[in-house]
């Protein structure tokens, strides 16, 4: 007799209960697990981004030295090659700033396209422009983008001397919402004109109504191998139709085995010259916003490297910008909280906070953090300079210590730490409305601040400009040396 053989036909096997543990520690684990894989996947994109910005970053460097991208002759010499009959320069006589209807392009910017026009007390209305050539401070600051003028091929000066009437393009220009009248009184819109999008890159070539083709610049057919990183071969299909940067591909007959396995490394496309070239996906690209450290030393220029990954080259039609650069109201160092009490003065405790505000006709921005804004406050009226951002004859000490509203020109990057979630704005001292905004901390003190009314929401005197980009990836502070 078997003493267990009773109790051991007691047990029938696994019981619901047990099964039912079973599966959910099983799908707790699974469920981990799969959590694993998204994650995973955004390291290896930032981990990719941060390499490809130290890539470009020694590339932009060693280029903008060995090139001299930033030497005043080289405008000069743009202009030398431009010897179409009929069609302007590309910045009149630089070869004399100092001459009518001439100026420098990194020190000086003019109203409009064109001749730069000094300020003149006897025709206020007239839109004046920037200069800082007397100045011992800071230059202009501009934005170095040869590639964006290659890529959509707008060249405002030539097209308009045709009459084609083309957008001026300039970096980060325009209020998307507000260009509501400012709190001081003053019937001005806001200062987002944008930087001066500079290149000393011309046309390649110019074909006239005749069909008689001029050569301009063939170094410029270069662009796309300097301002982009290149390594990424695309893997083509026999249909594939988004090559980026000429956007429609091309077939040619000089190679033609498409595969499904391999990169295409043949001469299977042509770029906008009909030259075939092997596909590259140029997927990360960088331009320099900067500006020279001191006017009487053209010599040395505090600036950045700005990354973009998948970077649009177009103009929206609604607005006449550059896609992808959309520019909001925004009010550095926001707080409620204003001093001193009795009169204008600057948000308490707040020197890393910004707030962004649009109307609420508007999609919502997408900003995150780790995403980068600007502060890209640009004036262009010399007048206005004078007589909006000038408001003491002493520093401010609210004001980090500096005059108010200074400088009147600016490109300030910051990266975003913190976002509160975009909701109706609660200012109702605002015209114009509905509103709404959000709050966003950055990585470091603000370089300059919004000067506030004290009236218990912080609305700001002079309304300051903000850059939204999704495509920005990196900014790499850099000081630049031309010899």
């Amino acid at each position: 007799m078997i003493p267990n053989a009773e109790r051991a036909g007691l047990r029938r096997g696994i019981t619901l209960t047990e099964i039912l543990i079973s599966i959910l520690i099983l799908g707790v684990g699974l469920v981990s697990l799969a959590t694993l894989f998204p994650i995973g996947l955004l390291r290896l994109r930032e981990a990719q981004r941060q390499t490809r910005s130290a890539y470009l970053f020694e590339s932009a460097t060693a280029d903008t030295a060995a090139r001299g991208l930033f030497s005043t002759n080289s405008f000069a010499y743009a202009d030398l090659l431009n010897v179409t009959p009929g069609l302007p320069v590309w910045f009149p006589n630089n070869t004399s700033p100092s001459s009518p209807n001439g100026f420098d392009p990194l020190t000086q910017d003019a109203g409009a396209y064109g001749p730069y026009v000094p300020y003149n007390a006897a025709s206020p209305n007239v839109l004046q422009g920037v200069s800082v050539l007397q100045s011992a401070g800071y230059g202009l600051p501009f934005a170095y983008d040869p590639l964006w003028r290659f890529q959509t091929g707008i060249y405002p000066d030539w097209a308009n001397a045709l009459g084609l009437n083309m957008p001026e393009a300039r970096f980060a220009s325009g209020i998307a919402s507000l260009l509501r009248q400012d709190t001081d009184g003053v019937t001005t819109t806001p200062s987002a004109h944008g930087l001066q999008r500079l290149t000393n890159f011309n046309r390649p070539s110019y074909t006239n109504a005749l069909g008689v083709t001029f050569s301009i610049m063939p170094a410029a057919t270069q662009v796309p191998l300097i301002f982009v990183s290149q390594e990424d071969i695309v893997w083509q299909g026999a249909t594939e139709s988004s090559i980026w940067p000429y956007g429609t591909a091309q077939s040619t007959t000089v190679s033609g085995q498409f595969s499904p396995v391999l990169p295409d490394l043949g001469l299977t496309q042509q770029n906008v010259l009909g030259i075939p070239v092997p596909t590259q996906d140029w997927r990360f690209s960088w331009m320099i916003t900067a500006q020279q450290t001191n006017t009487f030393n053209a010599a040395s220029f505090d600036g950045n490297i700005v990354v973009f990954e998948n970077r649009q080259f177009a103009v929206d039609p609604s607005t006449g910008q550059a896609a992808g650069e959309t520019v909001y109201e925004g009010v550095f160092g926001f707080s409620s909280k204003v001093l001193p009490l009795g009169g204008p003065g600057y948000g308490a405790g707040a020197d890393r906070t910004v707030l962004i505000r649009w109307s609420a006709s508007q999609t919502d921005p997408v900003v995150k953090a780790g995403d980068w804004i600007a502060d890209v406050t640009y004036e262009r009226s010399q007048q206005v300079v004078n007589n909006r951002f000038i408001n003491a004859a002493v520093a401010n000490p609210l004001n980090n210590g500096e005059w108010d509203n200074l400088p009147a020109q600016r490109c300030f990057w910051y990266q975003v730490q913190k976002v509160t979630p975009a909701g109706p704005d609660p200012n109702t001292n605002l015209a114009g409305g509905p509103y709404r905004s959000m709050v966003v901390y950055v990585n470091r003190k603000l370089g300059a601040r919004t000067l506030l009314q004290n009236d218990g929401f912080g609305t700001p005197v002079y309304q300051n400009a903000v850059l939204v980009c999704p495509y920005v990836v990196n900014v790499i502070p850099q000081m630049f040396f031309v010899r």
